[in-house]
């Protein structure tokens, strides 16, 4: 199947499971077929005594009467034409037509309060998203929700914010949903659509240092259980509790509150470098710090770096990601090898493409 008609194939599916769609599809399907259908019997009976009558016409009477409006313009003058206007206009249309309209008043209305309370279910609605477990604060959710739409890779994906700490979400994106359920239930992952899902970020929950790790940790060992392949990263609140994670696939751990605190201390005696760091890791403005992938083996890191600064490349090399584990600086004679990621610090990521083909290029 064509990649442009199977991804319209999968969001009808999606569509076609919300309760909502399928309300209002089945009374929409009803009023179409009276007005076919009365269309139809209108045109063959008062054909037979009006020459000058078309289809058009027989489809003008049908719809004016269903939806009420009735200008008057024609009518059924053979029993024919009345008894197929009586039953399928009068008797059938005239009861379906408010239902469709009440069904979409009633469906915009329902949809929009689920979405707001959390009450929805995102295997209706979304894939390839991302899962935001827990809600520690509006700011802190908000500006990681910023930074997921500023970058190009991100951005088309949706956000679900999955927690049981708010009853309301506090702002109004239209990729965000709100799944409201306890992050240690089955049931709120289903809902979550975890199967269909990019990736999991766990956010440590608002409470103290000890039991927020062990819950996060708790956290990764459901959703690894649940979804053996999903892609998850943890925040952790301390260093101390490394240990908790060890045994989990989990992609990465940050402890946050630790980094922020040799930045900040390192403030003190390095001034200026906090604001560099910065820098470094949004994408609002400036430098930014970022891995891109290299389908080249057979070159050291130092001969990459002096083949980048040859080419003039709008990048520095900093190091290199291996086995989910990183090294700054590494030794200059260090073999890059195929699955190596490369980490660089560029104005533009969008630069990476065009630098990546001219490597392959010298290096043919």
């Amino acid at each position: 199947m064509p990649l442009f008609l199977k991804f319209w194939f999968h969001r009808l599916r999606r569509v076609s499971r919300n309760r909502h769609i399928r309300r209002v599809a089945v009374a929409g399907c009803v009023v179409v077929i009276c007005i076919a259908l009365n269309s139809g019997c209108f045109y063959f009976f008062e054909k037979q005594v009006n020459d000058q009558l078309t289809l058009w016409d027989a489809f003008w009477l049908s719809f004016t009467t269903i939806t009420t409006v009735g200008y008057g313009d024609y009518s059924p003058e053979t029993v024919g034409g009345r008894i197929a206007t009586l039953i399928l206009l009068y008797g059938i249309g005239l009861a379906s037509f408010p239902y469709v309209l009440a069904q979409i008043v009633d469906t915009t209305v329902e949809g929009h309060t689920d979405r707001r309370y959390g009450f929805i279910n995102c295997r209706d609605l979304v894939e390839g998203h991302i899962i935001l477990v827990n809600f520690p604060s509006e700011l802190k959710v908000a500006a990681i929700i910023g930074q997921l739409a500023s970058d190009a890779r991100t951005a088309h994906r949706s956000v679900v914010i999955l927690t049981d700490s708010i009853e309301e979400l506090p702002f109004n994106r239209s990729n965000v949903f709100f799944v409201r359920g306890s992050p240690m239930q089955e049931e709120s992952w289903e809902r979550a659509s975890l199967e269909n899902a990019h990736v999991v970020l766990v956010l440590s929950p608002q409470t103290d240092s000890q039991s927020a790790d062990a819950i996060t940790a708790a956290t990764i060992s459901l959703v690894e259980i649940l979804n053996t392949e999903i892609r998850t990263i943890a925040e952790c609140q301390s260093v101390e509790h490394l240990a908790l994670f060890r045994s989990f696939r989990c992609s990465a751990v940050i402890p946050t509150n630790n980094i922020a605190a040799k930045i900040l201390a390192q403030e003190v005696t390095d001034q200026g470098i906090a604001p560099a760091v910065a820098e470094l890791l949004t994408q609002a403005e400036g430098s930014e710090l970022y891995s891109e992938t290299l389908a080249i083996e057979g070159v050291s890191f130092n001969e990459l770096r002096s083949l980048l600064a040859k080419l003039k490349a709008p990048v520095i090399l900093v190091g290199i990601i291996r086995d989910n584990q990183h090294q700054i600086n590494p030794p200059p004679d260090l073999q890059i090898q195929q699955m190596d990621r490369l980490i660089l610090i560029s104005n533009r990521r969008s630069d990476w493409q065009q630098i990546h083909a001219q490597l392959l290029s010298v290096l043919k």
